[in-house]
């Protein structure tokens, strides 16, 4: 029963239902915003539902422009990117957290100030990289690549700038640091197991500290989600990729609406299907920490 209420929970209602609420409110602002004429409210909804049917004629300024098609040419792009980017924001986040707990464990319990000072400074350096706005650095990097820029350097610059990284790096640091200090934590170092300075591996210190926040922690991935979606999406524009984003944009100049909706509507399944992703791994790992969270 817990299974089939959170695939009701998270399939239903906060997969179909919210890609299709969200479409049809967004286009409705949209709609209003431009001032169409009240004919094109009906005839935008009629190409919505002939979207959701998986009609290729769902377009009624331009027929035979499949709703595969958008998907092909779209999430093709903006899918991979953005998973690749969450993963990289995660090994950054661990590897940041673990660093930052063996270097308070060894100046507290060893008087080594080195490492510590090393966090210092990193952590000054990456607040520096989360201040420089994120279209600062697709522009040098699509001003250094043009349109060949790499996938994992457009990730990259996707979370270490504009604060992604910066965030989820002290989100999980905070939290395991505040262990630092407790009973349980004191007792496993006393059982003679490595560090874990670089990764918190299973059965060394910082990875025994992250075990504890691991609940806390992929609820947070789960709420980045859409940040992440939204960064691609800019990347998407700069450097001119096939993808929701610069279809979205293409909607948008050319007042598209029917594109517009149906570049929107897969933009949300995205979105949704990552989220969905993340949230399963807390549901099978901790399903109790799921309820309580989500």
């Amino acid at each position: 029963m817990r299974f089939l209420r959170f695939l009701a929970r998270e399939l239903v209602v906060h997969g179909a239902l919210f890609t299709v609420a969200g479409t049809a409110v967004l286009s409705l602002l949209y709609l209003l915003s431009i001032g169409a004429p009240t004919e094109s409210f009906a005839q935008t909804g009629r190409s919505f539902l002939l979207l959701l049917s998986g009609s290729g004629d769902f377009s009624i300024e331009h027929p035979g422009f499949s709703p595969g098609e958008i998907i092909a040419s779209g999430a093709a792009v903006t899918l991979p990117l953005a998973l690749a980017s969450l993963l990289l924001l995660t090994v950054v986040a661990l590897a940041a957290s673990a660093i930052a707990t063996t270097a308070r464990y060894r100046a507290e319990a060893h008087g080594h100030l080195g490492t510590e000072a090393l966090r210092r400074f990193a952590g000054f350096l990456a607040s520096v990289l989360a201040a420089v706005p994120l279209f600062v650095g697709f522009w040098m990097l699509a001003t250094r690549f043009g349109s060949q820029a790499p996938f994992l350097l457009i990730a990259i610059t996707t979370i270490c700038l504009g604060g992604l990284a910066w965030d989820a790096t002290r989100f999980l640091m905070s939290d395991m640091l505040r262990q630092v200090q407790s009973t349980h934590a004191a007792v496993f170092t006393t059982l003679g197991r490595p560090l874990g300075a670089l990764l918190p591996l299973p059965g060394t210190y910082s990875g025994y500290l992250f075990s504890s926040s691991l609940p806390r922690f992929i609820p947070y991935l789960a709420g980045k989600v859409p940040a992440i979606i939204g960064a691609v999406t800019i990347g998407e524009i700069v450097f001119s990729f096939p993808g929701l984003g610069s279809t979205l944009l293409e909607a948008l100049l050319a007042t598209n609406t029917d594109l517009l909706v149906a570049s929107v509507f897969i933009l949300l399944c995205v979105n949704a299907v990552v989220a969905f992703l993340v949230k399963s791994f807390l549901f099978l790992i901790y399903p109790r920490w799921y309820e309580k969270a989500i």
